[in-house]
């Protein structure tokens, strides 16, 4: 009977997967391999034609983080600058799908025309995560662009 116990334990936990349940603590961090790609260009708002990048302060980790975007018009700017002031309101959110959940609200201070420090960045646990990068004209999102990550 015990034998068949054990069996059942471990069947359990070797069909799991990816669960949240197992220690995240294993996995590697870092960025999906779309967002090294693109971030070498920067990251492209395809409806209001401006483009940011991102540069990571602290993270990314489970944790708090922190990371500076900058911003730049197509037509008027590059990866290096100079950069220019999002059209919109900037909102950012962190959501995890496989959980169905988010984290805290990130809070976003503009630095300089076109360059914004977003702190309290929180990935609450491992796994598959997405910032979401959305311009918002009052509650209607005008623009979003989502960059996956996995801690």
């Amino acid at each position: 009977m015990k034998i068949y116990g054990l069996i059942l334990i471990l069947f359990t936990f070797i069909s799991c997967g990816d669960s949240p349940l197992l220690n995240h603590d294993l996995e590697g961090v870092g960025l999906e391999d779309d967002f090294f790609r693109a971030s070498t260009e920067g990251f492209r708002f395809k409806k209001t034609d401006y483009s940011f990048n991102l540069t990571w302060i602290t993270g990314p980790v489970k944790g708090q983080n922190k990371f500076i975007l900058k911003s730049w018009r197509k037509d008027l700017g590059t990866l290096n600058g100079p950069f220019q002031d999002l059209p919109n309101v900037l909102h950012i959110y962190l959501w995890m799908p496989a959980m169905g959940h988010g984290s805290s609200p990130v809070k976003i201070k503009q630095l300089a025309s076109g360059e914004y420090e977003v702190s309290d960045a929180y990935f609450i646990m491992g796994g598959k995560w997405e910032i979401h990068f959305q311009l918002l004209q009052k509650e209607n999102i005008l623009d979003e662009v989502v960059l996956p990550i996995s801690l």
